[in-house]
């Protein structure tokens, strides 16, 4: 008798391929939407990020770390309150004039130059200095909206593979809209927006690794990834440990022996060691630390009998880091709902501490996809309190630095409400409520960054603050009004379509059986004493190698378990046909 020690992956149906373009698409728009709606130079951090692809785009060099100050005809443009109306707004030509700089130091120098290079070059495309200032940081932001286009389709990917799930896939596509600063800070002129991909990219590729690809193709991909990432800022290292990880511990059986593990290990640090690693050994060698910092060191003392204290940080911490992971929109001015904060950071954290108790959970997939966030997280918590300690203060707003392990996150999510929801009722009720929850958040996050950018948190909308909107935005309102009803049409197909692909039946496959049941439809394909291909399979969460056997034991077999998860009540006593 043979033995299969694999699952099959539910085939992509035509409904789940229609909901991941679909979704893309809505994420576009939604992105294009928020990228023209949000005031010039109002995103996070956008200041620091023109200003810094604009030195390059004029014909300067790229400075040592502290040696980048802004050009004083933009930061005159970056006004607490709104901008001058579009109309009054100058060209590039005319606000940088002889390039004279402030004395402020942009903080941007001490990332590589590499994507403030590539938004130089679409400044030279589209003429830059002859147009007005605010258009081309339009250009620039819709770059950005390109470079992250990609996310749904990658989160979509991980999961699938991960869970094996149709279902789980298509609600990761929904959680998506649920996290608005991801819109913010995608849709706003940012050196993050490659670097987001690159992790979901890193976490499509390890989780392909982890789950039985042994190709070598793949293996180089991954290591690609981290280049790509550590190409444009060293938060691209916290994807090294969760790649490492999940090369050197993937699930067995088909994973390699350790010597093959490791040597694909060596080979994806190896890549980005040899394209990008040239970079921060130059900075080490030049400043003694791989990132310098671009601002002076300054310290404060505390007084004495008054150290630190672990609980006042606490609380800062854990406000400041879910605020600005889930919304906090603007320059980090105006932030979601402390409700709406502490309810969905409460529930991800629960589900994932009540799914590791479950035997039926996947821990396995749930602590490798972990790897990754937690190093971000570990890494905030470290900067953050060395800020505390030497500041004697601290405004933490880094929630970012969790986007990149954003696909990696909705992994860990997914196995573990699989490992909680075992209904397939039960699951479909979750998910469709996460696609209503995920829609209301998304109009409600774009909703309050119109009013409070345009009527100063004054609710609810007025004609007054659709004046000031149509005089602000580059192009008037008539744009706006197609994007918003173009969304909204695309949103309710897309809306309809997840709302189908979650459905009871999402992960019931044609002959009647769920995923881990397809085990059994391996081993009718395979060969006697052979292991189907590793690309054509995935290795069960962490289920006892299953015997092959002839269709008449499986039709058995199957009417034996055919009891229904959610039977109606019943006054006759229910009956198992098997012992």
């Amino acid at each position: 008798m043979s033995v299969v020690p694999a699952t099959v992956r539910p085939r992509v149906t035509r409904t789940e391929l229609l909901a991941v373009v679909g979704t893309t698409l809505l994420f576009g728009l939604l992105l294009t939407t928020w990228a023209y709606v949000t005031p010039p130079l109002h995103g996070p951090d956008e200041l620091a990020n023109v200003d810094a692809a604009l030195h390059l785009a004029i014909g300067q060099a790229w400075p040592a770390a502290g040696d980048l100050h802004y050009i004083q005809g933009l930061i005159s443009q970056n006004v607490p309150a709104l901008p001058p109306a579009a109309a009054d707004r100058g060209s590039i030509a005319a606000i940088v004039g002889d390039g004279s700089v402030n004395e402020l130091v942009n903080p941007m120098s001490q990332h590589p130059p590499t994507y403030f290079l590539g938004q130089a070059v679409v400044a030279h495309l589209i003429d830059f200095t002859t147009r007005r200032w605010d258009v081309v940081l339009l250009a620039m932001r819709l770059v950005d909206v390109l470079l992250v286009l990609p996310l749904p389709a990658l989160v979509w990917a991980s999961v699938r593979r991960a869970t094996r799930s149709r279902r789980a896939g298509a609600a990761a596509l929904a959680a998506v809209f649920a996290v608005p600063q991801l819109a913010q800070l995608g849709s706003s002129v940012s050196a993050w927006a490659p670097v987001i991909t690159a992790g979901a990219l890193a976490t499509w590729l390890a989780v392909r690794v982890f789950t039985g690809d042994r190709s070598w193709w793949t293996v180089l991909a991954l290591g690609g990834s981290l280049a790509v990432g550590t190409a444009v800022m060293a938060a691209g290292f916290l994807a090294v440990p969760f790649a490492i990880v999940a090369v050197l511990a993937p699930r067995a059986p088909l994973a390699p022996s350790w010597p093959g593990r490791v040597l694909r290990a060596v080979v994806v640090l190896a890549v980005p060691a040899v394209t990008t690693g040239w970079w921060y050994a130059r900075q080490f060698v030049r400043t003694g630390t791989p990132q310098p910092q671009a601002f002076p060191t300054a310290t404060a003392t505390w007084p004495v009998g008054e150290p630190p204290a672990p609980t006042q940080f606490a609380g800062t911490f854990w406000n400041g880091l879910s605020e600005s992971f889930w919304g906090r929109f603007g320059r980090y001015e105006w932030p979601l709902s402390s409700v709406v904060v502490d309810t969905a950071t409460v529930v991800a954290l629960a589900a994932v501490v009540w799914a590791a108790t479950r035997r039926g959970a996947d821990r396995r997939t749930m602590l490798v996809a972990g790897v990754f966030p937690a190093t971000a997280l570990l890494v905030v918590l470290g900067r953050d309190w060395a800020t505390y300690a030497g500041h004697m203060s601290v405004a933490v707003t880094q929630g970012r630095f969790l986007f990149p392990a954003l696909a990696a996150l909705l992994v860990l999510q997914a196995a573990a409400w699989s490992g909680l929801l075992r209904h397939p009722s039960t699951a479909t009720r979750f998910a469709r409520c996460l696609l209503v929850v995920a829609a209301l958040v998304a109009i409600g996050a774009i909703g309050l960054l119109a009013v409070a950018s345009y009527q100063a948190l004054q609710f609810p909308p007025s004609t007054a603050g659709l004046s000031t909107m149509a005089i602000t935005v580059p192009y008037g309102l008539k744009p706006l009004a197609l994007l918003v009803a173009v969304t909204g049409v695309v949103a309710v197909v897309v809306g309809a379509t997840l709302w189908r692909a979650v459905g009871p039946t999402a992960d019931v496959l044609r002959d009647g059986s769920g995923p881990d049941d397809d085990r059994v439809a391996v081993a009718h394909r395979a060969a006697p004493g052979t292991v189907p291909a590793a690309h054509d399979v995935v290795p069960a969460h962490d289920h006892e190698p299953v015997p092959a056997h002839d269709h008449e034991t499986e039709d058995a077999d199957r009417a034996a378990d055919a009891v229904p998860l959610d039977s109606p009540p019943t006054d006759a006593p229910t009956q198992r046909n098997h012992p």
